[in-house]
């Protein structure tokens, strides 16, 4: 037994411990086809009245998008159908940094999502405001992870 020791020593001190791999980070966002599902985690009144949102903390939602320009995620982080101006769209490197302006009865919505991507997920905060001209006004938070399905 006392025989062996050295031989194992000396072939412990070449291993070195394997730490697994990252995943890979596109330069450009990827497009095709994603899944994202967003959890509410804080909603409050910004004007003291009852927001003007049906969501509550708690409530999840689920979308799908064909994202086909690298350059335009709109249809990830805003509601179905929404017709938003983009304000910010950075998608590089693994980080996405977005905002958005989404007309709503009576004034706008402003979505913002901040968060990383791999070549096939997506994780981020999204934070959205509202301005009213009545009452409703809210700022609403949620975490959204996504998964990249394939081509659109």
């Amino acid at each position: 037994m006392m025989a062996f020791a050295p031989a194992l020593l000396l072939a412990a001190c070449g291993e070195t411990e394997q730490k697994p791999a990252e995943p890979a980070v596109p330069t450009a966002f990827p497009t095709g086809q994603w899944e994202v599902t967003s959890t509410v985690e804080s909603l409050a009144s910004t004007d003291k009245s009852t927001p003007a949102v049906a969501a509550k903390v708690g409530d999840t939602a689920t979308r799908k998008a064909c994202i086909t320009d690298a350059k335009d995620l709109a249809a990830l982080f805003t509601s179905a159908g929404a017709k938003c101006t983009t304000i910010s769209d950075y998608a590089r490197q693994g980080r996405v940094n977005t905002a958005y302006q989404c007309p709503a009865k009576g004034g706008f919505t402003s979505p913002m999502a901040n968060g990383r991507y791999t070549a096939d997920t997506l994780e981020v905060q999204l934070d959205t405001s509202s301005r009213f001209s009545g009452a409703g006004d809210f700022q609403m938070r949620e975490k959204a992870t996504g998964k990249r399905l394939g081509d659109c």
